[in-house]
Order: C-alpha cells, then sequence, then structure tokens
C-alpha cells in the first residue's frame, strides 16, 4: 500500500516494510515517535548494541516526556551523540502528521535537496484502542556508493535494530496505556 513519503522517491531500490500492532490508540503511540533520539528518549532498541559496541551513550525512556514533544519539519532526529566520530548525525524530519505519520530523510552525502533514503513511520487506527505501527524503508537512485555498500553490510543488523525498535515502542506504548487505565491513576 502507498505510505506517507512513499512520493519522496518514487522508483526506490529498494523497500522494506516491517510492522507492529500496538494495543494503544495512536494518540498514545505517537508521543513515544517524536521524543526519539539517542540525545532525548533513545530509540528503544538494543541497549547492549547501542553502548556496548556502538558507544551511543543511550538511555531509553520508559515515560513520557513533555520537553521532546515539540518536534518540527527540519529537524534531526539523532541517531549518533555530539563528540561522535563523524559527529551528531541522523534523518531529517520532512514531514509530520500528529498521531498519524512521521517521514525521515536519510539521506547522508546526497546533494540539497535529493532524497536518496527515508524512513516512514506511519500509524494506523486498529480497532476500538489499537495501533498498527508501520515503518517502511526506502532507498533510491543518486545513493551514494559508499553508503549503498555499508546498507548492503548492515542490513541483517539495521532490521534487527528495527523490529527492536518496534516492540520498544509496543512495550512502552502498551505499559503507559494499562498505567493510564488504573483507577485514580493519571499521566
Amino acid at each position: 500500500m502507498s505510505l506517507p513519503g512513499d512520493g519522496l522517491i518514487p522508483e526506490p531500490d529498494e523497500v522494506q516494510t516491517m510492522a507492529v500492532t500496538i494495543s494503544a490508540p495512536p494518540d498514545e503511540v505517537w508521543p513515544w515517535l517524536v521524543q526519539m533520539g539517542v540525545d532525548r528518549a533513545g530509540l528503544y532498541s538494543y541497549t547492549w548494541v547501542e553502548n556496548g559496541l556502538l558507544h551511543l551513550g543511550v538511555t531509553n525512556a520508559d515515560r513520557i516526556n513533555p520537553g521532546w514533544q515539540d518536534l518540527k519539519v527540519g529537524d534531526v532526529i539523532a541517531f549518533t551523540p555530539e563528540g561522535y566520530p563523524g559527529g551528531r548525525a541522523g534523518p531529517r524530519v520532512v514531514e509530520l502528521e500528529s498521531g498519524r505519520h512521521l517521514v525521515l530523510d536519510s539521506s547522508p552525502g546526497a546533494p540539497p535537496g535529493t532524497v536518496t533514503g527515508t524512513w516512514q513511520l506511519v500509524l494506523h487506527s486498529s480497532g476500538a484502542r489499537g495501533t498498527r505501527l508501520l515503518l517502511r524503508t526506502r532507498s533510491g537512485p543518486g545513493r551514494p556508493p559508499a553508503l549503498r555498500v555499508m546498507d548492503f553490510l548492515l542490513r541483517p543488523g539495521y532490521l534487527v535494530m528495527d523490529r527492536a525498535m518496534l516492540l520498544g515502542i509496543k512495550k512502552r506504548a502498551e505499559g503507559n496505556a494499562h498505567i493510564r487505565g488504573r483507577p485514580g491513576v493519571s499521566s
């Protein structure tokens, strides 16, 4: 199916879509997405990889931080921290609609205005209190050769980390919904 952000790379060389069903409505999943980043709520994945192997210094948040809810077009979701070899880097927000989708441009080394890779996080309502969270990654023409090689070599790792991220978001959103469901408890 067509998803928001697909038009940024109309003829992709590669497309991968993963999804998870979350027992919480989209408006309770959304805050977890917009606070992502190594210098914010983390990436909700395997910290033993992020910190042990990659030395990113990630701490994955287990609650919504109101100070991290102001994500807007043009912001970067950092995948590496300040002072990291190669500097602070990550995809740039190119489109977002609260509670619906977050589209990121992951085109390092591409000429300005050229999108060669995307991350598309899309929320679909699933039943009375459920959400289907989709993650689509696309890469296309113009991606620098060195990055294509790196993408190819690291693809299995990307898939494992992406799956862990989706499950980490699911765990947090469902846990938050469970807490909200208790009498006398508010968030």
